[in-house]
């Protein structure tokens, strides 16, 4: 096929800088060097990053760029500086102090040295009685049965508003109750007279413990009031009385189950070690906290109880009563009143005995046959002891108020029962007690 002449025609070339020629003055006479054989291409041009900006504010201040080091640590001397101030204004807030002291002593020996003691009237030194019952049963295996016929006992409270003296109701007086029931006492007794204290008049009394008349269930009661039918038409009908302390229990007329002689003994020995422990346990827990109660001048006994039946099948339970009644001083007193003969004390100190209970005390005869009536005991003591005059620590206290510590053996000229004391207050930079008496502690040391 022929062909047009536009086909064989080449298109005009667009011209180049690099078909300009060069003039010949210009042209260059370097000679590149012929490429190396190691020849390696150059890098790539780096990433352009612009340069950074540290902001003024710290605040907004980029977490990969850290402050300067001198800011640093002014933040840090200025936090530390914080913290102590802050530290030290709480300190100050909790100012408080203690004085501890050393007391006067003095040691004490007893040898059987002997003291009177009254429960009422001008005496040096008074006591005061403290009344516990306790009842308690063990189970023991029994060995077959008996017929038994038992009265009926509990304890009553008679009372003497007759006249001053004592009044005496000799072995089986009676007592009825307003149905008609009697009851008996197995001894005689002795009613102390009425008394008056502050202004009001106190009936004598006495605890008895009284038996029914007759054996039977009918003669368990609860509480009553009790006349003497002895004294009616006298004029001590109305003032001669008693009122029960505990209900009457324990009569019986039946078959009962029975326990053999040798398991009966050996089962209410082991009740009296326990009553004893636990009465004497019970009494310490209700003597007031400035009482001592004397265990050696107390009064403990017992009384069997009616069997009764056991809750297991084929025992028997063994009761029995304790009576205690306790004699205890007030502390201080007893302290004062046997120191005072053994070393020097001024009319207006007090002492205390360390360790009082450690003292052996004991009746200079035999015990009193009724404890709870008698006016007076006669007793020893045996033992060494330590006796620490007291300090009026509330007065102490008052006086150490706000005061330096170089005030402190000025203050102690007033307290020659003080042989030495330290102080100590807080926080350490004070050399002032508080102002408040809530913040200073006193505190006695042990002597040697």
């Amino acid at each position: 096929m022929p062909q047009n002449i536009e086909d064989i025609i080449m298109p005009e070339k667009r011209r180049s800088i690099r078909d300009i020629p060069i003039p010949e003055g210009r042209r260059s006479t370097y000679t590149p060097p012929p490429p190396s054989r190691n020849f390696s291409p150059p890098a790539p041009p780096r990433e352009f990053r612009p340069p950074v900006t540290v902001p003024n504010n710290l605040d907004t201040y980029s977490e990969n760029k850290r402050p300067p080091r001198v800011a640093r640590k002014g933040v840090w001397v200025a936090s530390i500086l914080a913290l102590l101030v802050l530290a030290f204004a709480l300190l100050s807030l909790f100012n408080s102090s203690t004085l501890s002291y050393v007391p006067k002593s003095a040691p004490l020996l007893f040898d059987a040295d002997m003291y009177t003691a009254e429960k009422t009237g001008n005496g040096k030194l008074f006591y005061n009685i403290i009344k516990l019952s306790k009842d308690k049963g063990l189970d023991v295996a029994a060995s077959g049965e008996k017929q038994v016929s038992r009265k009926a006992s509990g304890t009553i409270v008679v009372y003497n508003n007759a006249s001053t003296e004592t009044q005496r109701l000799v072995e089986n007086t009676r007592f009825e109750t307003p149905e008609g029931l009697v009851y008996r006492i197995s001894s005689a007794i002795v009613i102390p007279g009425k008394k008056t204290v502050s202004g009001v008049v106190q009936p004598g009394s006495i605890e008895v413990i009284v038996y029914a008349d007759q054996a039977g269930e009918k003669y368990n009661t609860s509480l009553s009031d009790f006349t003497l039918p002895g004294l009616l038409g006298t004029n001590r009908f109305t003032t001669i009385y008693a009122r029960s302390k505990t209900t009457m229990s324990g009569g019986f007329v039946g078959m009962e189950k029975s326990v053999s002689a040798a398991d009966e003994t050996e089962t209410k020995s082991l009740l009296e070690v326990a009553l004893r422990n636990e009465l004497m346990s019970e009494a310490r827990a209700q003597v007031p906290e400035d009482f001592i109660l004397i265990p050696s001048l107390s009064s403990m006994t017992f009384e069997d109880l009616p069997q009764t039946n056991s809750s297991t099948e084929g025992n028997a339970t063994i009761n029995m009563r304790s009576n205690l009644v306790g004699v205890m001083f007030k502390s201080g007193d007893l302290s004062t009143y046997l120191a005072q003969e053994k070393t020097q004390i001024a009319q207006d100190e007090l002492v205390d005995i360390v360790d009082l209970e450690s003292l052996n005390f004991s009746y200079v005869n035999d015990a009193p046959t009724d404890l709870s009536s008698s006016e007076k005991i006669d007793f020893s003591v045996t033992g060494d002891a330590i006796a620490v005059w007291r300090t009026d620590e509330v007065a102490l206290r008052a006086d150490l108020l706000g005061k330096n510590k170089r005030d402190i053996p000025t203050i102690l000229n007033n307290y020659p029962n003080i042989v030495s004391a330290t102080a100590t207050i807080r926080p350490f930079w004070k050399s002032t007690f508080p102002s408040s008496a809530d913040s200073i502690s006193i505190k006695q040391m042990p002597v040697k």
